[in-house]
């Protein structure tokens, strides 16, 4: 975590002197595709992946030379599949939908060909879990007697343990196309790849594991100029 903050602010240093061209804000909406796929040391048990949504504020800060500077809030959700099998008896099969906010910063490269630009960008970012749902079938046997529990669900909010990490952080490369469609707005088309540098879950057992969410994401934003050109 200490050489991800010294790098971004390094990059921050190198950029500063440079001549600006101003700031945009907007916002983007977009797929994320979370990329987990795990097998436990408990038998017949997978984490699959999972999908979910984002959407983000954004705030950029351009320079005249291609380069910008970008952060904002970004909420998404990070779905996973859990599979658990038990003597040919499927106990549980569910996906766990887990929302997180998150603050990035990314430093981007554009090469503009009239209103159609390519970019690349890279930075980091973090983040907090704040809920988590699931859905699907979750069975929860009784240690006493028969009364096992076969729970049904569709989003019901699953409570936070002792072993959860509820915070997160990584960093992410993105890379895609903007269009000006007027001189103060701009579209931009983006696929993002996050990989996750903290495990969701800590103080791990011999029979628990670590779970970092990877996502792919493709996401559509639109920026607005303030007092310029975008």
């Amino acid at each position: 975590m200490r050489r991800l903050l010294i790098l971004i602010l390094s990059s921050l240093c190198l950029i500063l002197p440079l001549p600006a061209a101003g700031w945009l804000v907007g916002g983007e909406a977009g797929y994320a595709l979370t990329l987990m796929d795990t097998v436990t040391t408990w038998p017949d048990t997978w984490y699959k992946p999972g999908h979910g949504g984002s959407a983000a504020l954004i705030a950029e800060y351009g320079f005249d030379n291609g380069l910008s500077i970008s952060t904002g809030l970004r909420y998404i959700g990070k779905g996973f599949w859990y599979y658990h099998e038990n003597a040919g008896y499927v106990r549980n099969d569910y996906m766990e939908m887990d929302h997180f906010l998150e603050i990035p910063l990314v430093l981007r490269y554009t090469y503009r060909m009239g209103d159609i630009g390519l970019f690349i960008g890279g930075g980091g970012y973090a983040g907090i879990w704040f809920l988590a749902q699931c859905f699907g079938k979750n069975e929860s046997p009784s240690i006493v007697g028969n009364d096992t529990i076969i729970y049904d669900s569709h989003g019901d909010i699953m409570p936070f343990g002792a072993n959860d990490n509820l915070f997160e952080a990584g960093l992410l490369a993105e890379a895609g196309v903007s269009w000006n469609v007027a001189e103060d707005i701009r579209l931009d088309f983006t696929f993002r790849y996050e990989g996750n540098m903290t495990s969701l879950v800590r103080n791990t057992q011999k029979n628990t594991a670590h779970r970092y969410y990877d996502t792919m994401q493709f996401a559509v934003g639109c920026l607005v100029a303030v007092g310029g050109e975008a």
